[in-house]
């Protein structure tokens, strides 16, 4: 019980700070301005990708809507002049990726600069390590996020640390980017439960963890998708404390 009433107290210091923050549509052909709070209403603006949106003070009793498996609200938000209503699955709270972004380390560096220069480690004792030599690289940028690359034999993984990002923003971010084909696609809906896909040269497979609060299921604290096509790959996306992670392996 008192884990929903910590819950419900971060959603509501979350929708009130919302109403004193910019934020960006982050839907590729443009984020509809309705206005009420229903797809049936009249549109009006369409607000272009990449574009700042402002909330509106008070709003904090949003309506829910679901839309690609993304869970949302109804956001009373201004836009040149205009007060309507945007669906919140695709608006991030830092700019989106620009066009042509293939990487989130590249994505990265469009949002800050980085915090002094790669921290390179490199391991050559292969008595140590079953995976032989191997090299770790680190990148820490002024904003907090950071990304740590790993490359061993025949295999290799990559860590982003994204502060103050949900689960779903994550997901809504790997869609954009379009890093790892294998696994997420811009036409992928957000998972809300577990489910194998057979494909003609292998399979991808989704897991769904939720919180469970006093034996009641809860929100999604982590998702895996992996998926076998001559290589193994594995994506994870769960929270840290105020950090989102994003786990990327791959390997034969």
């Amino acid at each position: 019980m008192k884990r929903f009433l910590a819950l419900g107290l971060w959603l509501a210091c979350s929708l009130a700070a919302r109403s004193q923050q910019s934020f960006y549509a982050a839907a590729r052909a443009g984020l509809s301005l309705r206005e009420q709070p229903n797809t049936s209403s009249a549109v009006l603006e369409k607000i272009a990708y990449g574009e700042k949106i402002a909330g509106v003070a008070g709003d904090n009793n949003p309506p829910a809507i679901s839309t690609e498996g993304f869970n949302g609200y109804w956001w009373k938000v201004t836009y040149k002049g205009k007060t309507g209503f945007v669906v919140s699955s695709y608006v991030l709270p830092i700019a989106p990726p620009k066009a042509g972004t293939k990487t989130m380390a590249d994505y990265f560096a469009q949002l800050s600069a980085a915090n002094g220069s790669p921290l390179v480690v490199k391991n050559s004792n292969a008595a140590l390590s079953e995976m032989g030599e191997s090299t770790l690289t680190k990148q820490l940028y002024k904003n907090g996020m950071e990304w740590h690359r790993w490359e061993g034999y025949e295999s290799n993984s990559e860590l982003y640390l994204l502060p103050e990002l949900s689960i779903e923003q994550c997901y809504l971010l790997l869609r954009l980017i379009g890093q790892y084909p294998e696994l997420v696609t811009d036409k992928d809906p957000f998972p809300v439960k577990n489910s194998t896909q057979k494909k003609e040269n292998g399979s991808k497979t989704i897991e769904v963890q939720r919180e469970v609060f006093d034996g009641r299921t809860g929100p999604i604290n982590k998702i895996t998708i992996s998926a076998e096509q001559g290589a193994i790959y594995e994506l994870e996306i769960y929270l840290l404390q105020s950090q989102a992670v994003i786990f990327y392996s791959s390997g034969v």
